[in-house]
């Protein structure tokens, strides 16, 4: 009876080690299709907090070289090249974005953003409403900044939908 088992040849494996086999990789498939996504959508997110950086140091600029004057208003554009422009004529600066960059515009505040926008856009928030709440999710709501007061809003997205993200002197 030992010869007989020592006889029998193993070539293969066994329906369970496949079967083992077969469940790890899964497993391992379903993290990775799990993570990859968020992976994304964080690296989005902090494309558009560097550009939403840069744009917040070019209106600094702006207004240390323009005898602390804020920018005036400027309709929603998409940037081209890579930048937006800060200014008019004259009196510009130049801030450097990501491609994931939508649109951006300087205002007032008086109708700031929404999560409804596409993610990327941003608003560059002059004058008295400019000021981030202590979450530096949306403005203040309050006339509480001063007059050359400056913050840029904009759209981020996070795993449940779009968010608001707000940065300010």
């Amino acid at each position: 009876m030992l010869k007989r088992l020592q006889k029998r040849k193993q070539d293969g494996f066994t329906i369970i080690e496949v079967l083992v086999v077969l469940a790890i990789a899964g497993i391992i498939m379903v993290i990775v299709f799990l993570a990859v996504p968020a992976l994304q959508r964080s690296s989005r997110n902090n494309a558009l907090n560097t550009s939403a950086r840069n744009i917040l140091a070019a209106v600094g600029n702006y207004v240390s070289v323009n005898g602390g004057n804020v920018p005036a208003a400027q309709a929603a554009a998409a940037p081209s090249g890579g930048s937006v422009t800060i200014g008019s004529s004259g009196n510009i600066e130049t801030a450097k974005v990501d491609n994931g960059v939508a649109t951006v515009q300087i205002d007032n505040g008086a109708t700031p953003i929404t999560t409804a926008a596409v993610v990327g856009t941003m608003q560059v928030v002059t004058g008295t409403k400019a000021a981030c709440n202590t979450t530096s999710t949306a403005l203040n709501g309050l006339s509480t900044a001063s007059p050359r007061s400056f913050v840029v809003l904009f759209v981020a997205e996070s795993g449940s939908g779009n968010i608001l993200k707000c940065l300010g002197t």
